[in-house]
């Protein structure tokens, strides 16, 4: 198993925090509706980035890596509000608005507070360490979080399936679509 696969406090937190996400679901058709195009565009960010991505070879530079720096962590971010607003509702009496008013806030907080700060510090560092002022030169121009509507960059590469899979993120589509298909069931198995 890698290591980035091994269970962890963190990651266990987080399956335990998406698995209360589906205890609580009783979603609503325009709101699942909302959350799904998010999370699938989330993924379909990942797909692109993952399509790119030569870890540790070197400065990538194509592809979303044009428009912003870490559309790995964007697209996780679209995952992470679209599920929640999939399994939604603004139901007075349901307990499934309590995602969208208390939990939303509390996993963005997480995200932007805790997981961002520290991937960014962890990942900037090495990178820089390991490829010095071609990095510096990349960190300078592509926007961090928020894309750029245009690419900053013209650098050669082009998207490569096999590196999707080499990167590992086969599984996180599936996972993905997993989620929302078990969320969609509720629809016709309401009492799950």
């Amino acid at each position: 198993m890698p290591a980035s696969k091994k269970p962890t406090l963190r990651r266990i937190a987080v399956y335990l925090a998406g698995a209360l996400v589906f205890v609580l679901a009783r979603p609503t058709i325009e709101l699942y509706a909302v959350g799904c195009g998010l999370a699938l565009a989330g993924e379909a960010l990942r797909l692109w980035a993952c399509g790119h991505l030569r870890k540790n070879q070197a400065v990538i530079q194509s592809g979303p890596y044009s428009h912003v720096k870490n559309p790995l962590y964007l697209g996780t971010f679209l995952i992470l509000v679209g599920g929640i607003f999939a399994a939604s509702n603004f139901d007075k009496g349901g307990t499934s608005r309590y995602l969208l008013i208390l939990f939303l806030p509390f996993a963005l907080g997480v995200f932007f507070f805790y997981y961002l700060p520290h991937k960014f510090r962890v990942e900037g560092g090495r990178l820089r360490r390991r490829f010095g002022a071609e990095w510096d030169a990349y960190d300078q121009k592509v926007p961090d979080f928020i894309p750029s509507p245009w690419p900053r960059l013209r650098a050669p590469g082009r998207f490569d399936p096999a590196l999707v899979a080499h990167n590992s993120e086969i599984s996180t589509a599936l996972l993905v679509l997993l989620g929302l298909a078990i969320l969609g069931s509720k629809f016709f198995l309401p009492s799950w």
